[in-house]
Order: structure tokens, then sequence, then C-alpha cells
């Protein structure tokens, strides 16, 4: 079983930035200690006036030197609002950086309010999505390429860097609903849910996926990725207290984009509704019985935890991603 950290680039307003870029290097570095595999990435633009974001691409450069080879991914690149050229040869520079342990995720996005900023029209996201994807498979695996589609026109194109695996890079597509799903299935190597998503919304959606891949006679050796809120702390009553606070103003910051969150107006009752069968939180013991019901009952090959947000002292960060690597360790 592998186990990979979802590192999160956002921070409120009222933390010192440079403290947050520390804070997620000493993650990492503690990650990596503890027996992780894998680091993961995600992308907003214009997160709002009371938070921050790092963009993905510098950040996984700069810790591709201190990973010590572990795999690198996004989870997921907002595609439609991207240049499909300058991804595919961003993609391949950070593959060599992390020598060939590159997964591409990418999906359509669902905020208005960066659609607009990039001057992107959100009733055009699949058919760019599709395009792109196509076109970005081809420039990772050839030269002199062409391509016309409608949003994207290339003739004669050969990306100034090819990925280590000249057959190209592993996409993985993210989507929380049927369409997305069979989209994932038909263009990806692999699909990306969302870390609320409940056991009942999983187990259907892994259904689709494979039943979608049997369909198209797609190949069926594929990752089987589960991502989950994590926080494993000293006690189950502690392990609450102190993660309660941060996830609830995370999700209910979900909730005001009108994506998969809760308000938190009823406080405790409000979380631990929402809580649960969506997050591993709790004491070492709970989080390896729970970890194991994601393998036994979904299959999972490996997880994808987010352990931080912001609000969360760094000591407890740190402290749960070395007793969770305690849990992987012993599955």
């Amino acid at each position: 079983m592998r186990a990979g950290l979802f590192i999160s680039l956002e921070t409120e307003t009222r933390f010192d930035i440079e403290e947050h870029l520390g804070s997620i290097k000493e993650q990492v570095l503690t990650a990596r200690d503890a027996g992780f595999d894998g680091l993961w990435f995600p992308q907003h633009f214009v997160v709002g006036p009371n938070m921050r974001q790092f963009a993905a691409s510098p950040i996984m450069g700069y810790l591709a030197q201190l990973s010590g080879g572990m795999r690198m991914g996004t989870a997921v690149l907002l595609l439609p609002m991207l240049n499909p050229v300058l991804l595919a040869e961003e993609a391949a520079t950070l593959d060599h950086l992390t020598d060939g342990k590159f997964v591409l995720g990418v999906g359509l996005g669902y905020r208005d309010s960066e659609f607009n900023a990039m001057g992107i029209e959100r009733k055009s996201r699949v058919p760019r999505f599709r395009e792109y994807v196509q076109a970005m498979r081809l420039l990772l695996s050839g030269d002199h390429v062409t391509f016309h589609g409608k949003y994207i026109k290339l003739d004669d194109v050969s990306v100034s860097l090819r990925p280590r695996n000249p057959a190209g890079l592993p996409i993985w597509i993210g989507g929380t609903v049927p369409e997305a799903v069979k989209r994932a299935a038909e263009l990806g190597d692999s699909w990306q849910g969302a870390g609320a998503m409940s056991m009942d919304e999983m187990k259907q959606w892994w259904g689709l996926f494979h039943q979608t891949r049997v369909e198209l006679g797609k190949p069926l050796d594929y990752v089987r990725q589960i991502s989950r809120e994590c926080f494993c702390g000293p006690s189950m009553q502690a392990a609450i207290e102190m993660a309660k606070g941060p996830i609830s103003a995370k999700y209910t910051r979900y909730a005001s984009h009108g994506f998969g969150g809760f308000d938190g107006a009823d406080g405790d009752a409000s979380f631990r509704q929402f809580a649960q069968d969506r997050f591993v939180v709790g004491d070492e013991a709970y989080v390896r019985d729970e970890l194991q019901r994601y393998r036994d009952e979904l299959g999972a090959t490996e997880f994808r935890f987010r352990m931080y947000w912001p609000g969360l002292a760094q000591d407890e960060v740190l402290a749960s991603i070395r007793r969770v690597g305690r849990v992987m360790a012993s599955l």
C-alpha cells in the first residue's frame, strides 16, 4: 500500500506566507522520512481576498529536489484554463526532475471566478478538455505533431522536452459526476475522486469507471487511489478536537463555491455528520481500521491524504504524518 501526501498550497492572509512555505518544506521532509511514497499538488486561481496560494508548477520544481525520489502528481490542474503546449512542456520537465515519476492529474474546474479571470467560457470546458488531452498525448509521445481542433491548432509541432518514458505520461482525470467518471475511463489512465466522497459514492464511481473501461476495451491495470482528509492524533477525542475547526473552515469555503461542503452552522453536530464515512480522523488504531476497510471494500491500492488545513498547528501536522507513516507500514 502506498501513501501520498496532498500538499495544501493555500493559507489564510492572517498567516505569514513565508512561514507557510517553510511549513510545506518541513511536511514534505517529514513525509519522506515517514515512508510516504508521493506528493500531490492542487491548482486554483484568484482564491479570494482572505486567502493566498502558491502556484503548483514552481513549487513542484522546488520540492522535487528535496523529496528524495518521491513521486509527484497533480490533483488536479484546471486543464480548460491552461495552454496545453505549455503544460506538456512543464509536465515533461517535472517528469525529468522526478526521475520519471510524475503523474499529470487534470480536471475541468468548477469555480466561475476562475473561468472569468482566465477569460474562458465555462460552457466550453468539456470540449476544450477533450481536445487538450488528445493534443497533449500526441505532444508527449511524438514529434512533428499536427492537430486541428476547435480550440487548438498545431502544425508540425515538437515540444522542447519529452518525458522519460517515450510513450508519454500517465494522465489521471478528476471528476465527481457520472459523465466525468466515464470521461476519465475513456481519456485517462485512472480516475481521481474528491476527498469528501462517501464510501457509497466511491463504490459507485469506481464501479462505473471500471465498467466503462471494460466496455471500451481499455486496460484494467489502473491505479485505484483513494483521497481522504486525514488526521491521526494521540487519542480519538484529541484528534477530533484538533482537526474539526480547520477542516470545517475548509469545507465551509467549499460550500461557498457551491461544491461539496457544509456550512458548519451546527458546530460539532454538523462536522460529525459530514465526517462520517468521509474523513479519517482518529487515533492510530482507528486510522488503521479505516484504511483496511477502504482497502478491502474499495480495492484501494494507494491513498492520497490531505493532512494540513489553515489553522492547524505545524507540530500537530508533523506528528500526524509520522503516526500515519507507522500505520501504513503496518498494513
